[in-house]
């Protein structure tokens, strides 16, 4: 019996309303604005998402002096750290180490495709940096990144910050500048993208006094 049970679970596709795929600056922008939405809006309750990463972020070789609000000097392991243990205040987040090899749509949204795991999702946000663009999506055209210091970096055609769809890039990919603040800004204003494609007008996730 337990092994039916196991063998069920296993070939169960997990669905979430988001799943980002990328845990660097713009990924953990776009999750932790989403996410802080749930528990302000009777609209974003219950709501889930998912980052899907490969552990490569630049961010784990970085070191940061000039990120408004972040210690100076932190490295970028740390500052991965801080960002992961922020995430944990999210119940309705979750983060998974999975490389993503192909994402097809489909009637729900789109189906992500992983090495030993498979996800659905309502809503895509590739927020997988500027040095390459390897997953398998027929709507993705990668192009030369022009607004990179460095030649030979990739830029994800889109039209503010989307691509087709319910399918967006965040961050480097989309073309921003290189640099923490506006990859972790531009990650935000993706998911801001997405709350307002939810409620239908502009939303906005502010903190407020204790």
């Amino acid at each position: 019996f337990l092994i039916i049970i196991w063998k069920i679970l296993q070939g169960r596709i997990m669905i979430y309303d988001v799943v980002i795929i990328g845990a660097g600056a713009a990924g953990f922008g776009c999750a932790l604005t989403l996410a802080s939405a749930n528990e302000k809006f009777d609209w974003a309750k219950d709501k889930k998402y998912l980052i899907l990463d490969d552990n490569k972020s630049d961010l784990n070789a970085g070191r940061y002096f000039n990120v408004a609000g972040v210690e100076a000097g932190i490295n970028g392991v740390d500052l991965l750290l801080k960002m992961k243990t922020q995430l944990t205040r999210y119940s309705d987040c979750e983060l998974k180490n999975h490389t993503v090899t192909k994402i097809e749509r489909n009637e729900a949204g789109f189906k992500i495709f992983c090495e030993n795991n498979t996800f659905e999702a309502k809503d895509v946000v590739l927020a997988t940096g500027m040095h390459k663009f390897d997953i398998e999506v027929n709507e993705v055209e990668v192009k030369e990144n022009i607004f990179a210091p460095k030649p030979n970096k990739v830029l994800l055609a889109n039209n503010n910050n989307l691509i087709s769809k319910n399918l967006y890039v965040a961050g480097l990919a989309s073309g921003v500048p290189s640099m923490f603040a506006c990859a972790s800004g531009d990650g935000t204003k993706v998911a801001c993208d997405i709350l307002k494609s939810w409620c239908g007008k502009v939303a906005i996730v502010h903190d407020v006094k204790a």
